[in-house]
């Protein structure tokens, strides 16, 4: 026998118990140990020699009375072998407890199976009896004592509720063991239900348990073998049953115990009210109640009940209308949630269910007041003006029991009012009136918003005698007053009522009308918030403010609504903070705390006090505090503002019911958050998300505060203030986010505040400006990963300063899921020997670490993503870096996701964070309390702030005011400078060269350019200052001028013609001279030319100019902008100013006079002349490739500052693109535009540079030569003004002057041919013309204002240079490092700046310099008159002509002036030109509109090829034979049912697809809807009832409603067409809801009997479902008569849509009612297709858009007609056509938008609700509208052709014999029309009952017009065959035989009468035409060279022309004839 076991001899039986098997650490109860039973024994009695003892069960005994209680003992398996007897050893063993019993200690037996002797000696107590012996011979084995054991005091127990349990189990162990006590494990299990507590196991739910924190029968909250329980543990009135288990190694022990807790005391309380406690509910506020309970705990369970008197429960919305809920101690009901409720009495109850046991109920009885029965207001005017229109509001029809009723009117004009978030409107508001008249006095109104389009909202609230009120809410448009008057009358206006003694506000204070100077004071701030900021006013208005500010304090605060005034009038004076002063500020302060104060005050002593108004007047406080806080506050201000926000909290809190939602009071500086909770309850109230962008959550001991009940209310402050509040605190770095302050407060049972400091404190931080925290890393494939491994990498680098940083943390932000690693390493070195530490980064869970053998890992942050970098780490690479700056290279590793490098799918933000707090306003942020949390990101701070109170130090200096508000911030500093490793641009190198081959594609073209402007400035060297001598000039003549002459630069203001002039002076005229030259082109637009032109005596003062051209050449045209003349003897100079033309359609001959130097220009003539000549001499671009290039500034040099500009702004580009890459763009558009603002900004950086550059170039001095350039003078002969001129230079040679030399002018100069005189000279440099009797101004050369050294020039090319180079090198490193999208992107950046900067910034700068010029006063010597160098020396080079060719030369001119060529043309020629030109301009007129004519007409037919879908009439075929399968079987509405359930259903149900037609890829789109259209229920009786029927049953026949006239029913209704109340739901069968017809999408289905709009009663099929389900609910349908004799017309209409040809197709089948009762069944069809110009390929996009431009170009040629023709307009056959044709256009464009956009709307709309009905009805609709117009357009487009093709004669013919023949053709029509009229009626009448041809008018008029072309069909007329053929026959006589070959004789006439005329007439088309085909001839001449006809062939002529009547002599002669209006007389031969 084992130690362990225990043998046990009952009498002469042996009895033995085994030890349960238990497995080792399973607890004792849970697993299986057995519960103590009484025992059983086993008797062992003697056997005989050779045989086996026999075994007998022992009987059963009862329990001792020791023993726990519990069940019978269950018998136990036990095996007693029987050996032979070893008596080698004895012991003795005595029994003292159980007579009958001998208990064997197991340890004291030997272990083993061994046999042993046992001897048993009986004694009685009776001396007399003997005592008896026996003994047996036993074996022993292995027994065990049972697994229990008692506890002390082990009867069932009963405690007190409030008494102390105690459960010892000390004594509690085996008693076999040796030492009980020793390594034993004690657990305590509790249950409350006893069927768990029987058994080996026990199993529990969690209802089951014995206290509520319990997770399972295991009681947590003991240890040791004593288990003792404070009073109040455990809830009353219930029995609990313990188990206690002890462990000891493998061996378990179990005590039982069960206890029954008597019942608590009863709860003592009673229902308080706190808001609306009135016995009348006023069911328009709020109700409070409060269950005030003395003993009531935690643990009580509430259930809130309204019932009525008699006792019956009511329904009421718990969640919806009330705040609280109903299992707690508050309840708070929202306002009007008793307006269902009738005006009687009711009652709200409590029930009670106390921890102790103890239910109980507690009532209160209310009865409901409604408030006044609703009615109406109205505000007149309801447009006005603000201080000057006065309104009234009028209220009427407000009734109620409880009068008088009083009106308040409020007006809601704040705009930044700070919003409540409680479950409220917020209406704070200006009163206008309260009182009880129902008009209103009138009252002015504040001016509205401009961003509500001055709407102002009014409120009337209509209260009853006990408070309750009615609203109603009307809206008035006011307008400022400054939109009707000036700023300083209404200025003058506001002071007149403001101040001084005798204005109205110090009336009304004096009078004490305290509500009308309230308001007054809100309108006055109002209207100066609406006024501009300006200058002049803003210091009156900042006095004003101030004033008002003082005058408010005379305002009382005695009610809510007085201190609402204050508040709304202080909110609005301090909203414009520059208008604010400082006194102003603190009187604001002081009054906004008076106003809090007063508010208190209100609150305790009013009993109607409301909690809403509280928190209403409390946002107009927080929004003046919140305007105050904007302001540049000091620090006492500052807390005085937190003094006052303390102090609203806690009177918001005041009111507060603990549980109820949280107040926010938000503004745009600062927000509050106030929430009220029950101490016990402190960890679920605050550990919530909040509304607040930060999250709060606070834990506390309630042991820290011991002066708190436990159920005393707990209040929480949080603020958050979106800018740091204390700028004067000292911090090395800014505030990087926002900062929150919080206080927690506690309420004690005498009403004191105790401050509650808590535990621990966790918040989340909001960072600001995010907008640079994150920047793209570049990912993309790593090359050296081969075959199927491939790999993403991407890598960058940042600094590091481990003195500055404790951790730095790396947020990977990307939306890929994938397990990323991060490999860190020293330096920029990215090798195993640098590598630091490797993570890997999962996306849902923490980074973790796989090498951190040399650091420690440990980090506060712990999020996904977010790789900490902890300071361990940092330290160690500090140390392997030698420095304590160092960089960090970072590489990203992830399974490969891009096939490119990419940047946009990884944002990388690297930062480090620190939390700061502060208690009070102390002098600086500590770092000691708060720590940084777990969940910290890139754009959130999560700080976790322990001990605060320990931690609090007192501030340096106490606050002015107690302020006990605690501020918590975080201080986030971001990594600088993070770039690309140098190995990821190494590898992109190859693949994007984009900006490598534009900046080698921009130095080629400059190469080029370059050599070009090289050889241009050679010639332009050569040719400056060019002066012409003109041809004619006589050698005879003596005296010489210069005329300058300016061509204008307009376009086209060039000539080629030979424009001539004539010099009129006081003493003679000048020959006449033509500006001209063989070897120089002159007078081209722009240019300015010299001439030299001789005459035979000077002129003398020369007063005017005559000029005229011959209209010769190519371009005529001329416009002449100025002209100067100078002698060149005497210097004088004159000055004509023309800014005219010179042209076939003016004039072709001026006369100009001369214009002095003083007179002034005007405006718009300088700005047009000065404007021209800067953008070709300044304009960078231009005036690189301008004809002349002035000579400070040459074109390679302006060629070198271009490119120097344009490679600086490809790098800004670079340098931007960089920046802003964080900034990608979602959509491509979005990127462009991106690309276009980088583009803008490059540009004007670089601005700068091109002033620089060409400042040097320009003003820089070259180095001085020994001679100057001369102007060349080119001669042509000799004579007397050579000599002259010779002479003179001789006079002028003693000063210095070179003798003239000459050459001969036919030798041609060296230099280009096309030389002209210099185009312009410096704008600074003008000289002007003196007056005759002055000398010209001084020849000498004036100097730049600004002069640098010769050698600054070098340092400008040193400046191109250095910016080409350093420019050309960063754009390709950046460049480098882009992907292909954004090489793209860059590049198209760089083409938008240097278009921006040739096409816009350029002009737009010399714009502006122009105007500015031109602003200042302007003479005409202000122009730029003269050339660059002013005294200019003519040098003549070459020989004398000889005498004999001077001779001849003088002849030739003398006989070109003699002839035409040399006068202006006559009137005869100029008519003649002005013919020529009109036909001209006529034939491009007429080949540009034919162009655009067949140019738009393919258009047309490609967008009908586009609309007209190759597939829409199969696809309407394939639906039309689904849907029309037994339709035409359908007569009854039985057929209708059978129809839908055997033909429809099969096609909306498909099981192997659904949503889709059987054997078709056709989707049905939304669900299928079925809708009825029925009459109203009224009994309608026929008219001829009466006559038929017989008294009585006259009234029993009824007619069927007709449909139309009728009203239609629009009732809702039960089944079988019941009358109910309620609203049946529109998708339920069980009821008919009537659906009205939309009001956004109208339709309207068409069927053969009527027009349907798209209301009904609706049915719906759902083809997802199954069949059944369809075919039950039209049976349930069918059988609730959803068909009767009302139905007029049952719709079915749905939309399916197949992808294969992007086809819709709307479905519509019509079952219409006729009045005979049969159903007419019609099915409709219509495909269209939708334009998706996201999906639309290019060439489609294109058409559109090219349709479009058309419209547009046609919409402004047609406006621009009808404002040339005007009346005329309407007398053109040709344009109403036109006109017609536009409008047909519009209405297409019209039709075409409005289809698309209806279209994008139901796509959305279905997207969005894919199970509802999509009306796709009406896009057919459209769509079938615009292909009628589509063809209506073509038609006319088509018609139109004939106007162009009126050249051909017989067109014309055609139509003239039209218009000859109308007049008999409309009398004609008048008679066919009548007879026509007369055969529809007869046939109609006759045969109309028998022939379907003539049922009907239609089909009459349809067989009759057939009958007229010859179609004779269907004429049997087999009921009256005679009539039928007398029918035939007069038809065919009159109409066939007679008027239609009238018709035809009428028409053959005109023709013969008309063809003479036509032939006579003169056509503008022929002659244009006629043009044309010479102009053909001319340019194909090359075909044909010898051809010498020129002569048209005569088919040409007979095709224009005609022929005329042969042999008829009565057309020749003289004619007189009115053609186009006017009386022309001809000749025809």
């Amino acid at each position: 026998m084992r130690p362990g076991p225990t043998l046990l001899l009952l009498g002469l039986g042996l009895c033995c118990f085994p030890a349960p098997s238990i497995p080792r650490g399973v607890p004792a109860w849970p697993s299986g140990v057995s519960r103590g039973t009484a025992e059983t024994g086993l008797h062992i009695r003697p056997a005989h020699p050779g045989q086996r003892p026999r075994v007998a069960r022992a009987a059963r005994r009862p329990a001792p009375s020791g023993c726990p209680p519990g069940g019978p003992m269950a018998p136990l398996d036990c095996r007693v072998a029987v050996g032979p007897c070893r008596r080698h050893r004895r012991q003795q063993l005595q029994a003292p407890a159980w007579p009958a019993t001998l208990q064997v200690p197991g340890a004291s037996l030997a272990p083993g199976l061994k046999a042993r002797n046992s001897k048993v000696a009986v004694s009685t107590r009776d001396p007399k009896a003997l005592p008896v012996r026996d003994s047996d011979s036993t074996s022993t084995g292995a027994a065990r004592s049972p697994p229990r054991a008692p506890l002390l005091g082990a009867a069932p127990l009963t405690v007190n509720f409030t008494e102390e349990l105690i459960l010892n189990g000390t004594g509690a162990w085996g008693p076999d063991a040796e030492h009980p006590a020793a390594g034993q494990r004690v657990s305590w299990y509790c249950t409350a239900d006893a069927a768990n507590s029987g058994g080996d196991r026990a199993a529990g739910t969690d209802q089951q348990v014995c206290h509520p924190d319990q997770t399972g029968p295991h009681w947590p909250w003991a240890s040791g073998r004593a288990l003792r329980l404070p009073p109040e543990t455990l809830e009353g009135g219930r029995v609990y049953h313990f188990r206690m288990v002890t462990q000891k190694g493998h061996k378990a022990l179990f005590s039982d115990h069960s206890v029954y807790v008597l019942r608590g005391p009863a709860p003592t309380a009673h229902i308080a009210c706190i808001e609306n406690c009135a016995r009348m509910l006023a069911v328009s506020r709020r109700f409070f109640l409060f269950l005030n309970c003395t003993n009531c705990g935690r643990r009580d369970v509430y259930s809130w009940s309204i019932s009525s008197v008699s006792g019956e429960p009511l329904p009421f919305n718990w969640s919806q209308q009330t705040i609280t809920g109903r299992d707690s101690a508050y309840l708070a009901v929202r306002a009007f949630a008793f307006q269902s409720f009738a005006e009687a009495e009711f009652w709200v109850s409590v029930s009670l269910r106390s921890w102790g046991g103890v239910t109980s109920e507690f009532r209160r009885s209310f009865v409901v007041n409604h408030g006044p029965h609703v009615g109406q207001c109205r505000v007149s005017p309801a447009k006005g003006i603000a201080m000057f229109t006065e309104f009234v509001v009028k209220c009427n029809r407000f009734k109620d029991k409880h009068a008088p009723v009083s009106y308040k009117i409020t007006v809601f004009d704040l705009d930044r009012v700070g919003d409540i978030n409680s479950g409220q409107e917020n209406t704070l508001g200006t009163i206008v009136y309260w009182g009880t008249q129902t008009t209103t006095p009138p009252f002015f109104l504040p001016a509205g918003s401009a961003a509500h389009q001055y709407t102002l909202k009014l409120s009337a609230r209509v209260y009853d005698s006990l408070g309750a009120f009615t609203q109603a809410t009307v809206s008035v448009t006011v307008w400022p007053p400054t939109a009707i008057s000036s700023a300083e009358s209404v200025w003058r206006q506001i002071l007149g009522v403001t101040t001084g003694p005798a204005s109205l506000l110090s009336t009304l204070l004096q009078q004490q009308d305290w509500l009308p100077a309230s308001y007054l004071m809100s309108v006055v701030a109002s209207v100066m918030n609406s006024m501009s900021t300006e200058r002049t006013l803003s210091d009156d208005r900042a006095q004003l403010r101030e004033h008002l500010i003082n005058q408010s304090f005379g305002l009382p605060l005695r009610t809510s609504e007085e201190v609402g005034q204050v508040v709304v009038a202080i909110a609005k004076l301090t909203q414009e903070a520059s208008e604010v002063t400082q006194v102003a500020q603190k009187r604001a302060m002081v009054r906004l705390q008076q106003a809090n104060q007063a508010l208190q005050t209100y609150q305790w002593e009013d009993e109607h006090r409301s909690a809403k108004q509280i928190e209403t007047v409390g946002a107009g406080i927080v929004t003046g505090l919140s305007n105050i806080l904007k302001l540049a506050a000091p620090q006492e201000v500052l807390e005085d503002l937190l003094f006052v926000v303390e102090s609203l909290s806690d009177t918001i809190v005041a009111h507060k019911v603990p549980g109820s939602d949280a107040t926010v009071l938000r503004t745009p500086s600062f927000s509050m958050h106030v929430e009220k909770a029950v101490k016990w309850d402190l960890a679920q109230a605050f550990g919530k998300d909040k509304h607040g962008r930060n999250w709060f959550h606070a834990t506390l001991n309630a042991s820290r505060v011991p002066r708190l009940a436990a159920n005393a209310p707990v209040s929480v402050m949080v603020c958050e203030f979106t800018h740091d509040p204390f700028p004067w605190l000292s911090y090395p770095e800014s505030i990087s986010t926002e900062v929150d302050g919080f206080r927690m407060t506690g309420a004690t049972d005498n009403g004191g505040v105790v401050e509650i400091m808590p535990d621990t404190v966790e918040m989340y931080l909001t960072r600001k400006n995010l907008t640079s925290v994150t920047f793209g890393l570049t990912l993309g494939p790593d090359p050296k990963d081969v075959g199927s491994s491939k790999m993403t990498t991407g890598g960058f680098s940042f600094e590091v300063d481990s003195g500055g940083v404790r951790e730095v943390l790396v947020h990977i932000v990307t939306n890929e899921t994938v397990l990323l690693t991060v490999l860190v390493y020293v330096g920029h070195h990215v090798t195993p020997n640098y590598l630091a530490a490797n993570f890997l980064v999962p996306h849902d869970t923490p980074p973790v670490v796989t090498q951190s053998d040399l650091f420690d890992p440990a980090c506060a942050v712990k999020v996904a993503r977010v790789v900490c970098l902890p300071q361990s780490l940092l330290q160690v690479m500090a140390r392997h870096s030698h420095s304590p700056k160092y960089n960090v290279s970072v590489v990203l590793r992830a399974p490969s996701s891009a096939l490119e490098p990419t940047d946009r799918l990884v944002q990388i933000s690297i930062f480090s964070a620190r939390c700061l707090d502060m208690y009070r306003t102390q002098s600086e942020w500590r770092e000691d309390a708060c720590m940084l949390g777990e969940k910290t990101t890139w754009d959130k701070v999560h700080c976790t702030c322990r001990d605060i109170g320990r931690t609090r130090r007192q501030p340096r200096m106490l606050p002015r005011v107690p302020l006990h508000m605690h501020y918590v911030t975080a201080q986030v500093v971001s990594i600088p400078n993070p770039v690309g490793l140098p190995g990821a641009v190494t590898a992109d190198c190859q693949h994007n060269p984009v900006t490598l081959l534009t900046v080698l594609f921009i130095m080629l073209v400059y190469t080029g350019l370059a050599s070009w402007a090289l050889c241009r400035n050679k010639v332009d060297r050569v040719l400056r200052d060019c002066v012409i001598v003109l041809p004619d000039n006589n050698s005879n003549d003596s005296v010489c001028y210069v005329v300058t002459v300016f061509t204008g630069s307009r376009c086209q203001a060039g000539t080629r013609a030979n424009v001539f002039v004539q010099l009129r002076g006081t003493h003679s005229t000048s020959d006449v001279h033509c500006l001209s030259h063989p070897h120089f082109r002159t007078l081209f637009r722009g240019s300015v030319s010299a001439f030299l032109m001789t005459a035979k005596r000077d002129l003398g003062d020369i007063h005017s100019i005559q000029v005229w051209h011959d209209n010769g050449g190519q371009a005529p045209c001329w416009y002449l902008s100025r002209i100067k003349v100078e002698n060149v003897f005497s210097g004088h100079i004159w000055l004509f100013m023309c800014r005219k033309w010179l042209s076939i359609d003016t004039t072709l001959d001026r006369t100009f006079h001369v214009l002095r130097p003083e007179e002034p220009v005007g405006r718009k003539d300088f700005f047009l002349i000065d404007l021209p000549h800067k953008l070709r001499t300044h304009h960078a671009w231009f005036s690189v490739f301008a004809g002349f290039v002035p000579k400070p500034f040459s074109r390679l040099q302006r060629l070198s500052c271009c490119l120097a500009v344009l490679l600086s702004s490809l790098f800004c580009n670079s340098v931007l693109f960089n920046l802003n890459r964080h900034e990608q763009a979602a959509s491509r558009e979005g990127r462009y535009t991106r690309s276009m603002v980088i583009g803008t900004e490059s540009v004007l950086i670089t601005l700068p540079v091109q002033m620089l550059i060409t400042f040097f170039f320009t003003h820089s001095q070259r180095i001085p030569q020994g001679g100057r350039d001369e102007q060349a003078l080119v001669l042509e002969g000799s004579g007397c003004w050579e000599e002259g001129l010779c002479k003179w230079y001789t006079h002028r040679g003693t000063r210095g002057a070179s003798k003239p030399t000459l050459k001969h002018q036919h030798e041609k100069a060296d230099s280009d041919a096309n030389v002209h005189n210099r185009n312009t000279g410096d704008t600074h440099d003008v000289p002007s013309g003196e007056p005759p009797s002055h000398q010209g101004p001084k020849r000498c050369q004036t100097q730049c204002w600004i002069a640098l050294p010769w050698w600054c020039v070098y340092t400008a090319w040193f400046f191109v240079l250095a910016t080409s180079t350093v420019s050309s090198f960063f754009i390709i490193f950046y460049g480098l490092t882009y992907s292909s999208d954004e090489s793209v992107e860059w590049l198209f950046a760089s083409i938008c700046s240097f278009c921006q900067s040739v096409f816009l910034v350029q002009p737009l700068k010399i714009i502006l310099e122009s105007g500015i010029r031109t602003n200042k006063p302007t003479y005409c010597k202000d122009l730029a008159w003269a050339t660059e160098h002013p005294s200019c020396e003519i040098k003549l080079c070459g020989l004398r002509m000889p005498r004999d060719e001077a001779r001849k030369l003088r002849e030739h001119v003398a006989q070109l002036r003699a002839s035409r060529r040399y006068q202006p043309l006559t009137e005869d020629e100029v008519r003649i030109f002005r013919r020529f030109r009109r036909v001209r301009r006529r034939a491009i007129l007429f080949l540009s509109y034919l162009m655009t004519h067949y140019i738009f007409m393919a258009l047309l037919l490609l967008l009908i090829v586009r609309l007209r879908h190759t597939d829409s009439f199969y696809y309407n075929q394939f639906i039309l034979g689904r849907f029309s399968r037994d339709l035409a079987a359908v007569t009854k509405p039985e057929d209708i049912y059978r129809w839908l359930s055997l033909a429809l259903l099969p096609l909306f149900h498909n099981s192997q697809n659904p949503t889709f037609l059987p054997d078709s890829s056709s989707k049905i789109l939304g669900l299928p809807r079925m809708r009825q259209v029925r009459a109203k229920p009224t009994e309608k009786t026929c008219p001829p009832a009466k006559s038929f029927m017989q008294y009585n049953l006259a009234g029993e026949i009824h007619c069927h409603p007709a449909y139309g006239t009728d009203p239609q029913d629009t009732g809702n209704y039960s089944r079988f067409w019941s009358e109910v109340d309620k609203q049946a739901r529109g998708m339920n069968t069980e009821g008919f809801t009537y659906k009205p017809q939309g009001k956004t999408w109208v339709y309207y289905s068409y069927g053969l009997l009527n027009t349907y709009g798209s209301g009904g009663y609706v049915f719906y099929f759902f083809p997802e479902q199954q069949q059944l389900n369809s075919t039950l609910r039209l049976l349930r349908l069918q059988q609730s008569n959803w068909l009767d004799e009302k139905t007029w017309a049952v719709i079915l209409e749905l939309t399916t849509f197949n992808a294969d040809s992007s086809l819709f197709c709307s479905i519509s089948i019509i079952f219409e009612v006729s009045q005979l009762g049969v159903i007419n069944a019609s099915i409709s069809t219509q495909s269209f297709s939708l334009a998706e110009f996201h999906r639309e390929s290019s060439a489609e996009i294109y058409l559109y858009a090219a349709i479009l431009i058309f419209f547009v170009a046609y919409i402004v040629d047609e406006g621009y007609v009808i404002m040339q023709e005007r009346i005329s307009y309407v007398k053109s056959i040709y344009n109403l056509l036109n006109f017609a044709l536009k409008c047909i256009f519009t209405m297409l464009v019209t039709l075409f938008f409005r289809k698309y956009f209806l279209a994008t709307g139901m796509i959305q709309f279905y997207l969005s609700n894919p199970h509802d009905f999509v009306p796709f009805h009406l896009v057919a609709q459209v769509d079938h509208t615009m292909r009628i117009t589509l063809a209506f357009l073509l038609f006319l487009t088509i018609l139109k052709t004939l106007r162009y093709s009126r050249f051909f004669y017989d067109v014309r013919l055609a139509q003239r014999v039209i218009q000859a023949a109308l007049p008999g053709i409309c009398h004609m029509a008048v008679v066919v029309s009548v007879y026509f009229f007369v055969y529809m009626a007869f046939g109609y009448l006759v045969f109309g009952q028998h022939e379907w041809n003539y049922s009907n008018l239609i089909h009459a008029t349809q067989t009759i017009f057939s009958y007229c072309v010859s179609a004779f069909q269907n004429t049997e007329f087999s009921n009256n065959r005679v009539l039928g053929v007398l029918f035939l026959s007069s038809f065919l006589l009159v109409m066939v035989c007679l008027l239609i070959n009238l018709f035809q004789a009428m028409i053959l006439s005109a023709y013969e009468d008309m063809k003479q005329p036509v032939y006579e007439e003169l056509s503008e088309e022929v002659e244009v035409m006629s043009y044309l085909y010479h102009k053909l001839r001319k340019v194909f001449s090359f075909l044909a060279p010898n051809d010498q006809t020129r002569d048209e062939p005569e088919f040409f002529i007979d095709m224009l022309y005609g022929k005329p009547e042969k042999n008829s002599c009565r057309y020749l002669g003289l004619k007189t004839r009115n053609i186009n209006g006017k009386k022309v007389v001809y000749l025809v031969v």
